[in-house]
């Protein structure tokens, strides 16, 4: 039983990976323009996807805590790299509500995510790195057997900041040439006297 939920937790973690890397690859193409039809559907649908692996890795993932406390209700919970786990999967959760909610609706701005306003173009540029770093470090604990019960909460998660610390910078400087190559259209617009609005 513990070796299917296993598989499970595995396989619901390949697929939220597999998405999430295909989307920002496919998003960062396009610079942000406004996307087709066809790639706000794909979009869409992967959305929907990763909302089902989300919540197949919490139940599987809570499945395998029972599974560990009972077998060895004495230690099991001292791991802390299992509470860095839950940490950096409930970020990774909350950053994706936010995702959801607010920077779904923003990529997909029918005039383009560069015609929103410039902090909720940070904003976006910010979930995106979170999300794609806790994803990642998130399948990486999982894997970290050497961690568990020898590293400490803290150095585990003196880590993941560094590296959303790293995206987010590098999140930044993408926006900033995104920004520099639409300047001209937006120099024309402000000429016009009529600034973008995402409808």
């Amino acid at each position: 039983m513990k070796t299917l939920i296993v598989y499970a937790h595995l396989l619901a973690a390949c697929v939220a990976i597999g998405i999430l890397l295909i989307q920002d690859l496919a998003l960062a193409k396009t610079r942000g323009k406004a996307l087709p039809a066809a790639a706000i559907k794909d979009l869409t649908k992967s959305a929907s996807i990763m909302f089902i692996a989300l919540i197949a890795l919490w139940i599987s993932g809570l499945s395998l805590v029972l599974i560990g406390y009972l077998d060895n209700p004495a230690q099991y919970l001292m791991n802390e790299k299992l509470w860095a786990k839950f940490t950096v999967v409930a970020v990774l959760t909350l950053n994706g509500i936010a995702l959801h909610y607010f920077s779904f609706p923003r990529v997909t701005c029918a005039r383009g995510f560069l015609s929103v306003p410039g902090f909720e173009q940070i904003l976006v540029v910010l979930t995106g790195a979170i999300s794609s770093v806790s994803w990642l470090f998130a399948c990486y604990l999982g894997i970290a057997r050497p961690w568990n019960y020898t590293a400490d909460y803290s150095y585990i998660m003196f880590i993941y900041s560094g590296l959303l610390i790293c995206a987010i910078i590098v999140a930044g400087e993408a926006l900033r040439s995104m920004r520099r190559d639409d300047s001209p259209l937006l120099t024309e617009q402000a000429s016009l006297n009529r600034p973008q609005k995402c409808e």
